[in-house]
């Protein structure tokens, strides 16, 4: 079980490998087709997982990562725990511009009782992300 590390591959011409992380797959399934659903003029693949580190038998067979995207469900705590954990795994180098956050379940009903608070996901973010460009985005699943 190694690291994630952005340039361990070669890029491939036109085309671009994103990395979805979370503990939500219908959630991360229903982002995965939407993104296939837009127009582009190039080759986008999608690879889904519920935490870090992949398994390095398959190291191989992977394509260059491009992107990951941690997906963290506000109602879940074990969302956050999970994206906590799987930060490790994470070369600190893509963090420059090839890492996001998804919160998710930030929608219009402010009735729920949210088991993760907004400052517990910005200080998991801020905390492994400090001196780089960071990008979070809040969504209502939705819109997915």
């Amino acid at each position: 079980m190694a690291v994630v590390r952005p340039f361990d591959k070669l890029p491939a011409l036109n085309s671009a490998a994103v990395l979805l992380v979370g503990s939500d797959e219908s959630l991360q399934q229903k982002l995965a087709e939407a993104i296939l659903k837009e127009k582009k003029n190039f080759k986008i693949s999608i690879h889904l997982a519920t935490s870090l580190p992949l398994p390095s038998e398959r190291d191989h067979l992977r394509p260059r990562i491009d992107l990951i995207a941690f997906m963290i469900d506000i109602k879940s705590k074990y969302s956050l725990k999970n994206v906590e954990a799987s930060l490790a795994h994470v070369d600190a180098s893509f963090f420059l511009g090839k890492v996001c956050f998804l919160v998710t379940g930030v929608g219009r009903d402010t009735s729920c009782h949210c088991s993760a608070t907004s400052p517990d996901v910005a200080d998991l973010c801020w905390s492994h992300t400090r001196g780089f460009c960071l990008v979070i985005w809040l969504v209502d699943e939705e819109l997915c």
